[in-house]
């Protein structure tokens, strides 16, 4: 959580130009085809083409793609966006969304429905998830509102923070762990 967090300070080196736009990050390539079996599973020409629509309508936005960046450093330009979109076809989030969700950000990703569903059969713990779902039919529309209403970008930035502390915290992770392990003796 303090490695994610919010308020960690961004080396200069990492460090964006100042701007008035809302950034939306995507943490993918531009130059590749990020796929699984042969299937795109980012969505990256949907995301690209929705945030073109909203630059095209006046939207103060900008896309930042990040592709050279080493892993460990990705949390700085994560931790300088606005809105990060993940993937919208595959139908779950990867460690994107735990750090995103972490930093307190909106998140964007496809939800699987059968996937969400096993999710929560299986992790009874979980009564909801931060994400704010859409898929390559409706990120346009997904993206409008997140970028037009800054109540609810807030909102939903909150409830990542607090979705993280609560499932997410090495004490809370550590008693789980321990309680495994018991159960093993």
């Amino acid at each position: 959580l303090e490695l994610w967090s919010p308020k960690i300070s961004i080396p200069e080196i990492h460090r964006l130009p100042i701007t008035k736009n809302l950034r939306i990050l995507h943490p993918a390539s531009i130059k590749e085809d990020r796929s699984w079996q042969n299937r795109n599973i980012k969505g990256t020409p949907y995301i690209v083409k929705a945030i073109e629509r909203l630059k095209d309508e006046g939207h103060a936005v900008e896309f930042i793609h990040i592709d050279t960046v080493h892993i460990s450093d990705m949390r700085y330009y994560q931790a300088q966006a606005d809105i990060i979109v993940d993937e919208l076809i595959y139908g779950w989030w990867g460690s994107t969304g735990v750090e995103c969700f972490t930093l307190g950000k909106p998140f964007i990703c496809y939800l699987r429905p059968s996937w969400k569903q096993s999710f929560f059969s299986n992790f009874t713990e979980y009564s909801e998830l931060p994400v704010i779902e859409a898929n390559i039919n409706n990120i346009y529309e997904v993206l409008k509102k997140v970028v037009t209403d800054k109540a609810f970008r807030k909102e939903k930035g909150a409830r990542s923070r607090a979705f993280a502390k609560k499932h997410f915290s090495l004490e809370r992770n550590t008693q789980q762990f321990s309680k495994f392990l018991e159960r093993l003796a």
